[in-house]
């Protein structure tokens, strides 16, 4: 599917979603819960694979807080450049790269980008608006920071020893070791420091995730099914 078709899916299920909000007047509706899950990662976990795991252990599970599901990472980054003004980021921005607001600006001045603050900042607002929807999986795009006052989400972290994400990253993209390790450390430090720079928080922090899942010792099975747990709660308090 092109990145445009992917643009226009997700316009017409938003569009489609604010249209089921309004109700006829004197029909009073009940709150439906909006549940969501962010997915915190380090480079070469495979983030997209648990997203798509976590939707299909969801969707056999025979309750409706688990049907209808979708994934959303790349795609959040597609709604933002549709915009001419932010296509020429796209790429910086599907890998997540930090750029410190002094280069930022040198390199506006060589590829006339525009200010990476202000097409993250609408990236945080695509992630905050799909995560409202609820029966979302975001990948990345600083969910689990942008979206932590949000109460009916849980974010995860998933980590994995270096030597397991490097073999993972050269199985899954035929890299070589070296080319995996450095890709890898600079994916992360890219990460560390975007967060840091718009939440003043780190990455790494445990206490800023519901959960931290070690992948080099659990399935991604166990982790979607561990998470459908915790989905199931969290909807039962709220």
């Amino acid at each position: 599917m092109s990145a445009m078709s992917r643009v226009g899916d997700i316009d017409r299920y938003l569009r489609a979603y604010f249209a089921s909000q309004q109700m006829p007047e004197g029909e009073p509706s009940e709150p439906q819960p909006h549940p969501f899950v962010t997915i915190s990662r380090q480079a070469g976990i495979g983030g997209h694979a648990l997203a798509d795991e976590i939707v299909e252990v969801f969707s056999s599970i025979d309750d409706p807080i688990f049907s209808g599901w979708r994934v959303y990472d790349r795609t959040l980054c597609e709604m933002v450049a549709e915009d001419p003004r932010y296509r020429k980021s796209l790429d910086s921005l599907l890998d997540e790269e930090y750029r410190s607001k002094a280069n930022d600006f040198f390199h506006q001045m060589v590829r006339s980008t525009v200010d990476q603050k202000l097409v993250m900042n609408r990236v945080f607002l695509a992630v905050r608006t799909v995560a409202g929807m609820g029966r979302s999986v975001i990948v990345g795009r600083a969910g689990s920071h942008v979206t932590q006052d949000m109460p009916e989400g849980i974010s995860i972290r998933v980590v994995a020893s270096e030597d397991v994400r490097i073999q993972r990253a050269m199985d899954m993209h035929g890299l070589t070791e070296r080319e995996a390790r450095a890709g890898g450390r600079k994916r992360d430090a890219d990460r560390a420091r975007l967060i840091r720079a718009h939440f003043g928080a780190d990455i790494d922090d445990a206490t800023g995730y519901d959960a931290v899942f070690n992948a080099g010792m659990v399935s991604f099975g166990e982790i979607a099914r561990s998470v459908a747990v915790m989905v199931s709660a969290r909807t039962a308090t709220i």
